[in-house]
């Protein structure tokens, strides 16, 4: 029997308090994660580029070992309504960690408190830091949407929202700007983005856009609330060079036309020469651009992706399985260490939501107009005709 628990080559992901912390830094509200102070040191030193260059309310609990005994709230719930006080945030998000988790911490019934006694809305975002970034992303998304979207907003026809964007997947504000500029170019007007260089008084607009663009998995669970409540209809995808772009502009065309929810990158074979590993939208769209640009050039190469679970995130027998069966492997450098054929080629590729800021200085901006998805799959083709 396989255990997902005992990882000996691989790290993990970004856990899902950090996600939380991410995607509320820039919309001018205070969170709150309940917690002693390891995963807020943590989120802050390796999971946060804006930390040291844009302000934000970011407070961690101190929860101390006697309150968690005695199951004791009345201290985060007073410090919450003396820090509001003082700092009169917009509104304020309660997430937690593991210990939080372990005693059951009511995150209902304490926000329900904290907003009677401030008159601050509070979202309650029951995380337990066991989850990857991704589940935290999607469930901090779809409170605030809950509670402070106008329903009622004019609908705008041939705009979209971006989904699921934050620095844990793009890293820099630079690639949010080239995802903007792209759909700008395109004469789409970009509605909303959630929630990189945007903010709260634009966001509230979220239901005017004719399609949401879902730019990572953490965007999946905002857009089903949006489909489900609002009938916007969505599409999965990222603008990896000139294939994806294609496909991605023809399906929001399509999108927005049927109402349907759609996907922009193919089906990807379940065994192939090349494998991406990745956040799942990115790898199955950067995979999906490496098979364009191999039937561009006649090449019968294929590429993969494999993405790990929002729960449990990766098998890692199955993970070294299909890394041991690729000829070339392009990752996130930490995954290096996971390459036990000395015939696989490793290409690196940096995800912020994977090794933090080790390699930030190194990750690409690869939604530009720019990024020269021809010459680097080039390289990549050269590695693989080596091994």
């Amino acid at each position: 029997m396989r255990d997902w628990h005992t990882h000996v080559f691989t790290s993990t992901y970004t856990a899902d308090v950090s996600g939380v912390c991410s995607v509320m830094y820039e919309l001018g509200g205070m969170t709150i994660l309940h917690d002693p102070s390891g995963c807020n040191s943590t989120y802050t030193t390796h999971d946060e580029p804006r930390w040291y260059d844009t302000d934000s309310l970011m407070y961690v609990s101190g929860l101390d070992e006697m309150s968690a005994i005695y199951g004791d709230d009345s201290v985060i719930i007073a410090d919450a309504i003396r820090a509001a006080g003082v700092m009169k945030p917009k509104f304020i998000t309660l997430c937690g960690a593991s210990i939080p988790h372990i005693i059951a911490f009511d995150y209902k019934g304490v926000a329900h408190l904290i907003e009677k006694e401030t008159g601050i809305p509070v979202l309650p975002v029951p995380t337990d830091g066991l989850k990857s970034y991704v589940s935290g992303v999607g469930l901090a998304t779809r409170e605030w949407i809950k509670r402070f979207a106008d329903r009622g907003a004019e609908k705008k026809y041939g705009s979209v929202n971006l989904l699921g964007v934050t620095p844990i997947d793009f890293s820099r504000q630079e690639n949010v700007d080239d995802l903007k500029a792209f759909f700008s170019t395109s004469g789409r007007e970009v509605n909303g983005c959630f929630a990189m260089g945007d903010t709260f008084e634009n966001l509230r607009n979220i239901c005017a856009a004719s399609v949401n663009v879902v730019a990572s998995s953490a965007g999946r669970v905002p857009a089903r609330f949006l489909f489900g409540k609002e009938k916007i209809p969505s599409v999965e995808g990222l603008p990896i060079g000139p294939g994806m772009r294609e496909r991605l502009l023809a399906c929001i065309r399509e999108a927005e036309l049927t109402g349907k929810n759609l996907r922009a990158y193919e089906d990807l074979p379940e065994e192939s020469e090349v494998l991406v590993i990745g956040e799942e939208i990115f790898a199955k769209s950067l995979a999906t651009e490496i098979n364009y640009l191999y039937r561009t050039e006649g090449s019968g190469r294929r590429a993969r992706a494999l993405w790990p679970d929002v729960n449990e995130g990766f098998d890692e027998e199955e993970l070294l399985e299909a890394i041991d069966r690729s000829k070339v492997v392009i990752a996130d450098p930490l995954f290096r260490v996971a390459v036990r054929n000395r015939e696989t080629a490793f290409v690196d590729f940096p995800h912020e939501g994977y090794s933090g800021r080790i390699y930030r200085e190194r990750i690409p901006r690869f939604l530009s107009a720019d990024f020269p998805i021809g010459s680097w799959m080039e390289h990549v083709s050269r590695i693989a005709g080596r091994n």
